[in-house]
């Protein structure tokens, strides 16, 4: 009797033994667990992090690619309009010995007698009490109905400048009273000058009196002639 309680109390040590060994293994593997759930957590907070960092370096790529359009842009329109500068400075150096004369008829006089233009200009010249002998001249334009103007050239913007002063002696001219000169202009001076008769005209239908337009240091401005 004895011997079998003896045996039953070893199998029971043994059960007891395997018992702990069991509990002991599965706490290992517990804490194998945390330690992976603990990595786990850690490397899920690392990718949040970088998702994070690189939401914020996408949003400042973004931010750095449109400042470079910006600049792009910038100078571009800067280049564009340092071209376009040079290009109105260069049309204007290529017009300042030109004059252009309108309202010449095309190879007529008043007597109907033909007349050619360069014979035409010595007259209206000596009309205006000038000096002057063309460099070149010639017509703008097809031929057509209307008379069309004369380009001259003449030998220096000093020329010109006189010849603009003078025309105003032609309007007591029976024979070229309807002439007249101006600059050749660019189309950006045509432009300003256009946008300036408009003014012009609106100022004087509100009321300013006295007012007109004057090349001052080689720019028209609108100026009140009392000031004169």
């Amino acid at each position: 009797m004895q011997d079998q309680l003896d045996s039953i109390l070893k199998s029971l040590n043994e059960v007891k033994s395997t018992q702990n060994k069991m509990i002991t293994s599965i706490n290992e593997q517990n804490k194998t667990l945390k330690s992976f759930n603990k990595r786990f957590d850690d490397l899920s907070t690392e990718i949040n992090k970088l998702a994070t960092e690189n939401s914020f370096l996408k949003t400042k790529i973004s931010e750095l690619e449109n400042k470079l359009i910006q600049i792009e842009k910038t100078t571009l329109t800067t280049q564009l309009d340092e071209l376009n500068i040079l290009n109105e400075l260069a049309d204007r150096q290529s017009r300042a010995q030109n004059i252009i004369l309108y309202n010449l008829t095309e190879n007529l006089n008043n007597t109907q007698i033909p007349i050619s233009d360069g014979d035409n200009l010595k007259l209206i010249f000596k009309e205006m009490k000038v000096d002057y002998n063309p460099i070149n001249f010639n017509r703008l334009g097809k031929p057509s109905d209307r008379t069309r103007p004369l380009k001259i050239t003449l030998a220096d913007k000093k020329s010109i400048f006189e010849t603009l002063r003078a025309q105003s002696t032609l309007r007591h001219s029976p024979d070229f009273k309807d002439i007249r000169f101006s600059s050749d202009r660019t189309i950006k001076q045509r432009e300003q000058m256009a946008l300036l008769r408009k003014e012009l005209e609106s100022r004087r239908e509100e009321g300013e009196t006295n007012i007109i337009i004057k090349y001052i240091k080689g720019n028209p401005q609108i100026i009140n002639s009392k000031n004169m």
